[in-house]
């Protein structure tokens, strides 16, 4: 329960538009992608993918429709990310066939992110954004209380010199 005496929900949802960059290199005689997270935005109600060049000959590809889902079970995690000194939000992309990459998930979990990197899926990481931190940090607050830290007691200069 919060101040209110409304329960928070158990999990919500942030529909996001992710827009990622191709742009071409040569390495050893080849032309290869190189890929990048370009920006990470709220969704404005399209879904879908949008396609755009730029003069440089790079493209960006705009993801629209994917989510940000916070569980309740999860606030932990999300705790630790925002208290680290870089907040981050990550985006899991796999391999496809028409595009090259395509964003599958997006997630402030970094246990999540550390399993899927395993599994060899490409992760792009970005500082949290502001418009995004404020809701996750509601969001943490109302499901999730740190435990007090048990450190080790420390004795007193008198108690060390009589033990030697």
């Amino acid at each position: 329960m919060t101040g209110t005496g409304v329960t928070p929900p158990e999990q919500t949802d942030w529909p996001l538009t992710v827009v990622i960059r191709r742009t071409m290199r040569e390495s050893k005689g080849w032309r290869v992608p190189a890929w990048s997270l370009a920006a990470i935005e709220p969704a404005q109600g399209r879904s879908g993918m949008e396609a755009s060049r730029h003069e440089d000959g790079a493209r960006d590809f705009a993801w629209h429709g994917l989510t940000l889902r916070l569980r309740r079970s999860d606030a932990e995690t999300y705790w630790f990310n925002l208290t680290s000194q870089q907040p981050s939000l990550f985006v899991i992309c796999r391999e496809d066939p028409q595009y090259g990459l395509m964003p599958a998930m997006v997630t402030l979990d970094q246990d999540e992110t550390a399993r899927q990197q395993e599994s060899e899926a490409e992760i792009f990481s970005t500082s949290l954004p502001e418009w995004l931190a404020v809701e996750v940090e509601r969001f943490v607050l109302a499901h999730y209380r740190p435990s007090p830290r048990k450190g080790k007691r420390r004795r007193k200069p008198q108690e060390q010199s009589h033990d030697q």
